[in-house]
C-alpha cells in the first residue's frame, strides 16, 4: 500500500480503527495491487466507507475483483449509473443462462449484481459524491433493473409450465393477457433507502383463460387455468425469489399490505376489479399511496392504464373537511401504536419532526389541491415543495427549512441502515455509537449534529400542526355514537329535530348510514355517512322553531338562513332513500357529497322544495 496516501486516509475517516482493519482484510484478500495503486481521493472514499457501514465493507474481502480500476474511478465514481446501462449489463450477463433455462444461475449472478452496484452507492454516498435525492434515486433505479429481470425470468417459467394467458377485447377476437408490478411507497416515488421494504400490487389487464396453443374462435378448447389463477402463481413465484435469502443475500423484502383488503386480497387482480374496489371501498390513506403509484416491472402499458384508472381516485378535485383529520389521525396512531418508550424522539421516520411529518405535509396538500393544479402531481417529496411554494400552498422559508431537514434526516437514515444493512430509523443511545454517527454526518462535535437535529425536528413539528393538527377531526357530530342500542336516543333526537314519523326515520337513517342489509358498506362510507347525517339534521328545524316562510324584505342574513330550512324533513329522508337506491354506488355517491358539500346541500333542497324536480332526480339519478 501506499503509506502516506492510506495514512492520510485513516487519520480523516470517522472510524480509523476500523479502517485499519479492513485495510488489512482486504490487502490479504488479494486487492494489494488496488491499494498500491489508488489516489489519495481513492483511499479517501474507501476508508469513508470503511467507517460508515460493517456489513458492506464486509463483502470487499471475498470480491476484491470488484475493486477493478475502472469501476473505482473518481471520475467513474462521481456519476450515477443509468437504468438503461444497468439492464444492459444484466442481460449480456445472463442471456447464456437463459438460453439453456438455467434460471437458478441468472437469478444467483442477480444478486452478486445488486450487492456490488450498492456498494458502489453506498462508496458514493459516504464519499460525499452524491446528493441525497441522486443516492435514493440510484437506489430506486437498481430496484427496478433488478425486479424487472425476476419478472422476466419467473415469466419464462410459468410459460413454460403452463402456457400463456388470453382474454377477448370488445370485438370477440383473442389478445394477449399483459401484467404489471406497480411500485408503492418509496419504491415508487424512486426515493428508496438501503434497507427499504419494496411496495408493490400486482395487475393484470382482464379476465381470461391460459392456452398452450394460441386460441381461436368464441369457445375454444385446451384451457389449462383461468387468468387470475395464472397470475396469483406469477405473482407468488416473482415474491418468493425477490425476497429470497441465498448466499449472495436477498434482492429486496417485499411489503405486499398496500393491496386492497391487506393480507385478506388477492396477491393479483385485473385492472376491472382494481377500479371497482378503490371506487367503492378506497380510503384516504389509500389516496395518498397511490400519489406515489408507478410501473416498475411488466408491462408499461398497462402501469399507464392502471395510473389513469386510479387518477380520479388519487387525485380527486374536492375532498370533503375530514381529510386533514384523517391524516392527523393516522399520524397520531403512528406515535401512539408503534412507537414506544423514547421512540418518539430517537425515530427519525416516524417520531416527532421525523421523515413521515414532512411527507404527510406534502402528500396531505397533495390531495387537497392536486386534483385542480395538474403541476402538483409528482411522486418525488422535494419537487414537490417547490411547486407548492409556486402555487402559494406553502411559504418559501417552510418548504425551504422542510427540504433542508428531509434531506438531513434521510442522510442520517442512510447512515443508521448502512452499519448492519438493518431497516432501522432508531437513533443510537450509546453514545460512542452516536459520536461515530455525527462524524460520518460530517460534524467535529456530537453536540453540534444533535443540536443540527433538534432544530430540524422542531421546525418540521411546527410546520405539522400548523397545517395538521395531531386530533383527528370529529365524526358524525352531535349524533349518538350507533343506531343498535341507542333507537331511544335517536328517536328523541329526530323528534326534536322536526320528524313527525320518527320512527321510520330512525329506520331510513340506519340504511343511509349501513346500507340496506344485503350490501356490505366500508367503514369509510360509514364515517362520510355520519357526516352527512349530521349535515341534514343542522338543516331541520327545532321543535322550539317556527317553519320557514318568507322574510320579505328582511336581512340579507336571515333570508339565507331560512331559506336553508327544510319544509318537510320526512320527506327529504324519504326521497333520499330513493334517490340513493337508484343511484347504486353508494360509496361513490357519498364521496362526491363530502367532496361537494354544497352539492348535497342543493340536493336536499330540492328534494324539499320541488316534488316534480326530484320525481326526474330519482328516476334519472
Amino acid at each position: 500500500m501506499r503509506q502516506t496516501v492510506w495514512q492520510k486516509a485513516i487519520k480523516n475517516s470517522a472510524d480509523p480503527e476500523r479502517v485499519q482493519k479492513h485495510l488489512e482484510k482486504l490487502q490479504s484478500s488479494g486487492a494489494g495491487d488496488f491499494l498500491a495503486r489508488a489516489t489519495a481521493e481513492q483511499a479517501a472514499v474507501l476508508a469513508a466507507l470503511f467507517s460508515g457501514s460493517q456489513a458492506m465493507s464486509d463483502l470487499l474481502p471475498g470480491h476484491p475483483d470488484w475493486l477493478d480500476s475502472e469501476r473505482w474511478d473518481l471520475e467513474n465514481l462521481k456519476h450515477a449509473r443509468q437504468k438503461q446501462g444497468l439492464l444492459r449489463e444484466i442481460e449480456q450477463a445472463i442471456q447464456p443462462w437463459l438460453a439453456v433455462k438455467d434460471y437458478g444461475a441468472a437469478l444467483a449472478w442477480l444478486r452478486e449484481f445488486r450487492q456490488r452496484e450498492m456498494l458502489r452507492i453506498a462508496a458514493r454516498d459516504l464519499g460525499r459524491l452524491a446528493v441525497v435525492e441522486n443516492i435514493t434515486l440510484e437506489i430506486s433505479n437498481l430496484a427496478d433493473v433488478c425486479l424487472e429481470t425476476v419478472w422476466r425470468i419467473t415469466s419464462r417459467q410459468l410459460e413454460d409450465r403452463y402456457g400463456l394467458p388470453y382474454h377477448q377485447d370488445t370485438d370477440g377476437a383473442w389478445v394477449r393477457t399483459s401484467f404489471s408490478v406497480i411500485g408503492l411507497g418509496k419504491l415508487g416515488g424512486q426515493e428508496l433507502n438501503y434497507s427499504s421494504d419494496v411496495d408493490v400490487v400486482f395487475a393484470y389487464s382482464d379476465e381470461g383463460s391460459v392456452f398452450r396453443t394460441p386460441p381461436t374462435g368464441k369457445t375454444p378448447g385446451g384451457q389449462v387455468i383461468t387468468n387470475h389463477q395464472y397470475f396469483i402463481r406469477l405473482a407468488e413465484a416473482f415474491v418468493a425469489e425477490v425476497g429470497r435469502a441465498t448466499p449472495q443475500g436477498i434482492l429486496f423484502r417485499i411489503d405486499l399490505r398496500l393491496r386492497p383488503e391487506g393480507p385478506a386480497g388477492p396477491l393479483a387482480r385485473s385492472l376491472g376489479s382494481y377500479e371497482n374496489y378503490y371506487a367503492q371501498w378506497g380510503q384516504t390513506w389509500e389516496r395518498m399511496m397511490l400519489i406515489k403509484a408507478r410501473g416498475v416491472a411488466g408491462s408499461s402499458v398497462l402501469a399507464g392504464e392502471f395510473i389513469e384508472m386510479v387518477q380520479p381516485f388519487r387525485f380527486a378535485r374536492s375532498h370533503g373537511e375530514r381529510t386533514v383529520g384523517e391524516v392527523a389521525a393516522m399520524k397520531q396512531r403512528i406515535e401512539t401504536e408503534l412507537l414506544k418508550g423514547d421512540e418518539l424522539d430517537r425515530n427519525v421516520k416516524l417520531g416527532r419532526g421525523g421523515i413521515r411529518e414532512i411527507e404527510f405535509v406534502v402528500q396531505t396538500l397533495q390531495l387537497l389541491h392536486a386534483g385542480r393544479m395538474p403541476f402538483l402531481q409528482i411522486p418525488k417529496t422535494l419537487p414537490v415543495l417547490e411547486k407548492l411554494v409556486e402555487y402559494r400552498l406553502l411559504q418559501a422559508g417552510e418548504a425551504n427549512v422542510l427540504g433542508e431537514a428531509y434531506r438531513f434526516l434521510r442522510d442520517v437514515e442512510h447512515r443508521l441502515q448502512m452499519e448492519a444493512n438493518l431497516q432501522t430509523h432508531l437513533l443510537p443511545v450509546d453514545k460512542k455509537a452516536r459520536m461515530r454517527l455525527a462524524a460520518l454526518m460530517g460534524y467535529s462535535g456530537l453536540e453540534a449534529f444533535e443540536e443540527q437535529m433538534a432544530s430540524h425536528r422542531q421546525t418540521v413539528r411546527r410546520i405539522f400542526e400548523k397545517l395538521l393538527n395531531t386530533e383527528a377531526a370529529p365524526t358524525g357530530q352531535g349524533l349518538p355514537a350507533q343506531f343498535q342500542g341507542a333507537k331511544a336516543e335517536w328517536l328523541a333526537l329526530l323528534a326534536g329535530h322536526g320528524f313527525r314519523d320518527s320512527d321510520k326515520a330512525f329506520r331510513l337513517l340506519e340504511t343511509f348510514v349501513h346500507g340496506p342489509g344485503y350490501v356490505h358498506v366500508s367503514s369509510r362510507t360509514v364515517e362520510l355517512a355520519k357526516d352527512l347525517v349530521a349535515r341534514l339534521l343542522r338543516k331541520c328545524p327545532r321543535k322550539t322553531e317556527a317553519a320557514p316562510a318568507p322574510v320579505p324584505g328582511g336581512p340579507a342574513g336571515a333570508a339565507a338562513e331560512n331559506a336553508a330550512r327544510l319544509s318537510d324533513p320526512d320527506r327529504v329522508l324519504a326521497r333520499l332513500d330513493s334517490f340513493i337506491q337508484a343511484y347504486g354506488a353508494r360509496s361513490t355517491l357519498f364521496e362526491m357529497w363530502a367532496g361537494n358539500p354544497s352539492l348535497f346541500d342543493l340536493m336536499v333542497l330540492l328534494f324539499d322544495r320541488s316534488e316534480f324536480l326530484a320525481e326526474i332526480a330519482i328516476r334519472v339519478p
